[in-house]
């Protein structure tokens, strides 16, 4: 191990507002060891793997095995030091105060060699008086943090009893007992992350110097009263150290001539509280979910000015005006046994969830971005998405992302940060924990886009279904009830009367918090939400799948695009069963999984070169991926309506199991590290589409389904009545309100529904010409119902097919040449021997033409039908307008938008194609 020694140059930034100072300690630190064998310069906000890389002291952690070869790091401990500089005014305020919004996770500070105070949990705000320890002039500040892996391990062994589960799975090579600390859990590993244990400051530290107060919090909830009156329902939370402040606190609505001035007295109480209320005749514009509606939001503004120093403190938040219900009734008056509803209503319109789960998109959160965050949001956007779970193993994410998802109309399921463990329930652990809760939802709870709050990601389920293997399960459960629902629940109570608190997830709603906490069976397809993973199970076939009122997580894996993991590959690991290809995959028994998942529907690849058959077996995992989340989500959407005789059924989400990658592995990301969509994030955009055509084989017969999520119609305030009525959005006239309270789940007709026609077309795969077209014209007054339904030999025989195996079927909603939606379906799975059944076909890239520096149009053309066409741009980020795709026509344009501005002739370079028929030889 070699050793660094850089001069430390410094600088510091000092914010003067009205008498009220702050001086940045963000940018360059002193790093070092345990043992000063490392001294090196690191920036802030940041973490020491960075750092170290940053000096070409280790390679890029996530090359290989480096998550193994660096597990070094995370057991030693590391200082963070530096000197700043003070100005005579800012000494002289009464108040001086270090404020660390993150410390990751375990330290102690010091200023000017004297201990100023400690850290233990990384979501937590410290803030601590340094008025006694500074000068004018140079000071120094020391961070001496503590490993966190061994700091867990020390309170694990303090524990009086036993805390499962002691360690990760060995396929993770992950360290031991994070459920101890308050750090995110899957730093540790996950089964789709590495472990890197940080240490840190990861968020920014800054001193405030001030005599009166600043503003610490500040929220601001809307809510609709029973006269259809809005007010906002502020929170002011100020830090005050000395005696009794008055002065004179502003509130204004920007945009409205809403506002409030009223004179104050701070004290010990330190907070604020009251109604803003908004007369009958201002207008305000509803928040909407996206594809509902607009996303209006309005700022919201608070100032308080001291009587006696004019000194100020002001904040400023966006919110949104919205209504949140979680509608969980009867299904049957006369049948207790089958259940009770469990969908969102938003401004009163029942709303299906189309969406999908979020992590970290970086075990180093010193590299997410704002422009990372806003490509994976305005991906997930982009094809229809309206919901998203933040999981509860990682952190709570940045104010931008919330920002961003109030921006794009991303409903966020927030879990708090506990998953797949039992917990301690300490005095100091719970003691942190109620901290840690009321700052995160006093930061959080303004966004609209925030639905609803969860208290962790499957620790109810594992709890009764025995995943821990513990003997003493009443211990455990009375843990469980004072950690989640004592603790975290009474927090959650206080802290915010306009959403639903939902204990765990998945969890059975209402059934679990009139069980005091824990349901006989929290995966109950009768009540709440249910998360789904079979890897043996045929994924392909929807009779596979429960019937939830709610699917929070479901998910298949699939390997990352080759060119994402080809740089952090040498290469010999590029080979689907290398040492190195088994050791990224942190699912146990993963990469066979896929592989066996595979073959029951599509015939393996056959190249006798290692590197040729790992890219070929990539393509298939993403295939196999996609459909099978393709037939899982169509299934749930199909249900919507359905209400079987057994009580199942009504199903209003879906949340795929994942969105977005930590880093380059297979995993059930949508999209990749390097920011690229994968096969199923092209598919999610047509299962997830507002109009859906939705076909299946049942039985002997050919179903189609017609899906409508997409509401035409909204409330809005009448501006003379003021009463809330609907108006029509679109064409489209049909608008789903379950009445009365869902008994019976009938469908309310707010207007005569459109002619509609779905075309359907059956081909042979050697033939640009349909052998039949029909055509069928359906009234559809409900979300989702079957419009067609006839014996699948039948129409083979009047098109003319002579085996299933060569044909497949095409669909078109009202139009071909400008169709609303569009889906196809193979008649039979790809796992025989196809040479003889589909040709090869020659699919050339024949013209690239630039839109813009960030758009280009690129046109394929075939000479025969090509299955799961896909089309690549080799190390360019951005996305294609459709991939994955059956090309049935000989010619086809797509759209390629890149993330950045791009050259046209390197743009044309990187192009490749292939299809199904090109894996074997």
């Amino acid at each position: 191990m070699g050793k660094v020694v850089l001069t430390l140059v410094l600088c510091y930034f000092t914010n003067i507002v009205k008498g009220f100072i702050v001086t940045d300690l963000d940018g360059e630190w002193q790093i070092s060891n345990s043992n000063k064998s490392y001294n090196l310069i690191g920036t802030v906000p940041g973490g020491v793997y960075t750092a170290l890389y940053d000096h070409k002291i280790i390679q890029d952690p996530y090359y290989r095995d480096n998550d193994g070869k660096y597990r070094w790091i995370g057991l030693d401990d590391w200082t963070y030091s530096r000197s700043f500089q003070l100005s005579a005014d800012s000494i002289q305020k009464k108040n001086m105060i270090l404020v660390a919004e993150g410390l990751d996770t375990f330290s102690t500070i010091s200023i000017n060699g004297k201990q100023i105070g400690t850290s233990e949990n990384m979501y937590v705000r410290y803030t601590y008086d340094i008025k006694n320890v500074v000068k004018a002039g140079n000071n120094t500040i020391t961070i001496a943090f503590r490993s966190a892996v061994k700091e867990a391990a020390l309170l694990a062994n303090q524990s009086a009893y036993n805390i499962p589960p002691d360690c990760t799975a060995p396929a993770q090579h992950g360290e031991c007992h994070v459920h101890f600390i308050r750090k995110a859990q899957c730093s540790f590993s996950w089964d789709w992350g590495p472990s890197f244990p940080v240490q840190g400051i990861w968020q920014r530290i800054y001193i405030q110097a001030f005599d009166t107060t600043v503003i610490r919090e500040f929220s601001g909830l809307t809510k609709l009263a029973r006269d259809n009156t809005w007010s906002v329902d502020v929170e002011v939370h100020f830090d005050v150290r000395t005696g009794s402040i008055t002065g004179k606190l502003e509130t204004q609505l920007v945009g409205t001539p809403v506002s409030l001035t009223q004179q104050i007295t701070l004290n010990t109480a330190h907070s604020i509280r009251y109604i803003l209320n908004i007369p009958k005749d201002v207008n305000i514009d509803l928040w909407w979910p996206n594809g509902y509606g607009n996303q209006s939001l309005y700022q919201l503004t608070v100032n308080f000015t001291s009587d006696n120093s004019q000194e100020s403190t002001a904040k400023t938040i966006k919110i949104g005006f919205r209504t949140v219900e979680i509608v969980q009734d009867p299904v049957s008056l006369s049948n207790n046994d089958q259940g009770l509803t469990f969908f969102y209503k938003i401004n009163d319109v029942p709303i299906f969830f189309k969406g999908t789960n979020w992590i970290p998109s970086d075990s180093f959160l010193e590299r997410v971005t704002y422009d990372r965050i806003k490509i994976l949001l305005t991906s997930a956007a982009a094809i229809h998405i309206n919901s998203m779970r933040v999981w509860g193993g990682g952190v709570y994410e940045s104010d931008y992302f919330y920002e961003l998802a109030d921006e794009l109309g991303i409903m966020i399921w927030s879990d708090f940060m506990y998953s797949v463990a039992l917990y301690p329930t300490t005095k100091s652990f719970l003691d942190t924990v109620t901290i840690e809760t009321r700052q995160q939802m006093r930061r959080l709870k303004h966004h609209p886009s925030i639905i609803v709050w969860a208290g962790n990601n499957e620790n109810e389920a594992g709890i009764v279904q025995g995943w821990f293997g513990v003997k003493d399960v009443d211990k455990y459960k009375t843990d469980y009830i004072k950690l989640y629902i004592d603790t975290i629940g009474t927090v959650v109570q206080k802290e915010d009367t306009t959403r639903e608190y939902l204990s765990s997830s998945p969890s059975d709603g209402k059934l679990t918090k009139q069980s005091g906490g824990i349901a006989k069976n929290p995966s109950s397809e009768y009540y709440g939400d249910i998360h789904y993973y079979d890897y043996n199970a045929d994924l392909w076939d929807w009779r596979t799948f429960q019937i939830p009122r709610f699917a929070s997580e479901y998910g298949a894996q699939s390997w990352c695009n080759y060119d994402t993991i080809e740089p952090v590959f040498a290469e010999a690991d590029l080979d689907y069963y290398s040492a190195m290809a088994e050791w990224r995959q942190h699912h146990p028994d993963g990469n066979k999984q896929m592989v066996d998942e595979a073959m029951k529907h599509i015939q393996l690849p056959n190249s006798s070169d290692r590197k040729q058959k790992f890219q070929d077996l990539i393509y298939v995992t993403q295939m196999h991926q996609a459909m099978a989340m393709r037939v899982q989500t169509e299934h749930y959407r199909r249900h919507t309506n359905i209400l079987g005789k057994d009580g199942r059924g009504m199903t209003m989400g879906a949340f795929y199991w994942q969105l977005n990658d930590i880093w380059q592995a297979p995993t059930w990301a949508s999209i990749d590290y390097d920011l690229k969509w994968k096969m199923l994030h092209y598919y999610a955009n047509h299962f997830f589409d507002p109009n859906l055509i939705s076909p299946y084989i049942n039985g002997t017969d050919l179903n189609i389904y017609m899906v409508i999520d997409e509401i035409p119609n909204h409330l809005y305030r009448h501006p003379d009545t003021h009463t809330l009525e609907f108006r029509p959005l679109q064409e489209r006239q049909i608008v789903r309100e379950i009445y009365p309270r869902n008994v019976d789940f009938k469908m309310k007709k707010m207007a005569e529904a459109m002619d509609n026609t779905v075309i359907m077309e059956m081909y042979t795969w050697n033939n640009f010409t349909p052998l039949k077209t029909w055509s069928i014209p359906y009234k559809l007054n409900k979300t989702s119902g079957l419009i067609f339904q006839r014996n699948l030999d039948s129409i083979l025989s009047e098109a003319g097919c002579p085996d299933k195996k060569k044909c497949f079927l095409y669909f078109y909603l009202n139009s071909k040449s400008n169709p609303l939606s569009t889906s196809w379906l193979p008649l039979n799975y790809f796992n025989y021997d196809m040479k003889n059944t589909i040709n090869k076909a020659q699919i050339q890239i024949t013209n690239v033409t630039y839109q813009s520096s960030t758009e280009f149009t690129v046109v394929l053309s075939t000479d025969n039908i090509a299955p799961f066409v896909w089309i690549n741009a080799q190390g360019i980020y951005g996305r294609f307008s459709d991939n994955g795709f059956i090309m049935k026509d000989p010619v086809v344009e797509l759209k390629f938008t890149t993330w950045h501005d791009m050259d046209i002739f390197d743009f044309k370079k990187s192009l490749s194609v292939k299809s199904l028929m090109d894996i074997y030889y």
